[in-house]
């Protein structure tokens, strides 16, 4: 491609988290003969000091020795017992951002473009090899043309990805664990569980006046389990979709969302068994091998997730209501993590249901001064397994004592010192909440800065 270059402060929409903000592309290179290649980012930086309490074990069943320890306040804490303070520097919510978007020449009615997007952190531990990766985040095609837009490649996911998009910490911290070796968790697991970037096909139509929708076929996600009946055998992928509605009011301005995703997730062979094992009681693995089998159980997981939202403009006030739904997804991580966060299955290997949500209100006082408050909550609704668990009617012995739900309360002021630069001050208190396994808590503040290009 022979590019003359042509550099020009042009305004090309970022395809990644950035896109759902008032930042912009700005550097834009150009050949004559209509080929275009854009660059836009950030980078950031914060300070970050946590204060985590000793827990209220006020209630606790006594046979009860250890906690549910996959709650966000509990992450990056050295201690599970006592409290604690714990200092770092680190990005916040979002790394280190740079993106890169080629687009080719109109051609027939089409505009088609690649986009590649690199993601850094910034070894908070103080390790030069700890951390030090690229996460490639995003990479993709994307075909636009009379019928809209169809990307193919990773990209971030649809259910779930208005709730991070409007959430004022996506450029911030939010919860804060002081003790950080990649990037903080902003409201994922206190009013939403994180989208995440997926492999994925996605077709964005070009919608009917204020109503727009996309509907999209993505990789599907494993399911990890408490215990060992886990269902990682992605056969067939997950389907994720959204609708929305945009109006305006005079000076009011609105945005509506519903958004969905479904997926089958099945067991391998020792998976199943496993599964059969812990829920046929007498059987054992060698008994199944042999044939002998008290009944016929579901080996695969059917999860669901509906999402919600709305935000509302008026002048210099913006308020966001959003919430979610899910059964066998997680309170914090979709399909929760085979190295550390567990819970979308109970025991047994059946799924548990979550849900959540978070208000928000934020006002511009102008001249780039902007306030904001926010309250979150998600929580883990019990099986009846862990019922049984919990209230010992089954005899069993259970020693770590049920995640119930994680609230967080958010206040954050920043200051757009130029289009470009922007600096944050933040705070934040959060409690976990067992059941009848007391509570712990977190206070979390951070000072930092944004720069955008």
């Amino acid at each position: 491609m022979n590019i003359k270059k042509k550099i020009a402060l042009a305004a090309i929409p970022a395809v990644m988290a950035l896109s759902a903000t008032d930042v912009d592309s700005k550097v834009l290179l150009m050949s004559d003969s209509g080929w275009e290649v854009s660059f836009d980012g950030a980078a950031n930086a914060f300070y970050n000091h946590a204060s985590t309490g000793s827990k209220d074990d006020t209630g606790i069943d006594g046979n009860y020795t250890s906690y549910d320890t996959s709650s966000v306040v509990m992450t990056g804490q050295t201690s599970t017992t006592g409290a604690e303070e714990v200092s770092s520097i680190s990005v916040g919510l979002l790394p280190n951002v740079w993106g890169f978007t080629v687009k080719a020449p109109t051609k027939n009615g089409l505009d088609v473009s690649g986009r590649l997007g690199l993601y850094t952190h910034m070894n908070a531990d103080g390790s030069s090899g700890s951390n030090n990766v690229i996460n490639i985040r995003e990479t993709s095609l994307t075909v636009s043309g009379f019928f809209g837009s169809v990307l193919m490649g990773r990209s971030l996911g649809i259910h779930g990805a208005n709730a991070i998009l409007n959430d004022m910490t996506l450029f911030g911290v939010g919860v804060n664990s002081g003790q950080i070796t990649g990037t903080t968790l902003g409201r994922i697991g206190v009013g939403y569980v994180y989208a995440d970037w997926y492999p994925q096909i996605t077709w964005t139509t070009p919608g009917i006046g204020p109503i727009g929708a996309k509907i999209g076929v993505m990789q599907a996600t494993q399911l990890h389990a408490e215990g060992t009946a886990n269902a990682t055998n992605t056969d067939t992928p997950r389907v994720e979709a959204q609708l929305d509605y945009n109006f305006n009011i005079q000076d009011l301005g609105g945005y509506i969302w519903v958004n969905g995703q479904y997926q089958n997730v099945s067991r391998t062979e020792a998976e199943a068994v496993q599964f059969d094992v812990l829920n046929q009681g007498n059987n054992t693995a060698a008994q199944l091998a042999a044939g002998i089998d008290g009944g016929e159980y579901d080996e695969s997981v059917d999860v669901g997730a509906l999402g919600f939202g709305t935000t509302l403009s008026f002048q210099g006030l913006k308020f966001v209501a959003t919430g979610f739904w899910n059964v066998g997804l997680g309170m914090q991580f979709q399909g929760n993590l085979a190295n550390g966060y567990f819970g979308s299955l109970d025991t047994r290997g059946k799924a548990r249901h979550f849900y959540g949500g978070y208000l928000q209100a934020t006002y511009d006082f102008g001249q780039g001064t902007n306030l904001g408050y926010s309250y979150g909550q998600n929580k883990q609704v019990l099986t009846g397994e862990d019922s049984g668990q919990i209230n010992r009617i089954d005899g069993a012995t259970r020693t770590a004592a049920l995640q119930n739900y994680v609230e967080s309360h958010m206040g954050m002021l920043w200051h757009n010192v130029t289009d470009d630069f922007r600096l944050i001050a933040e705070g934040s208190y959060t409690e976990s909440h067992w059941y009848y396994g007391g509570s712990k808590e977190n206070v979390g503040v951070s000072v930092g800065a944004f720069f955008f290009w």
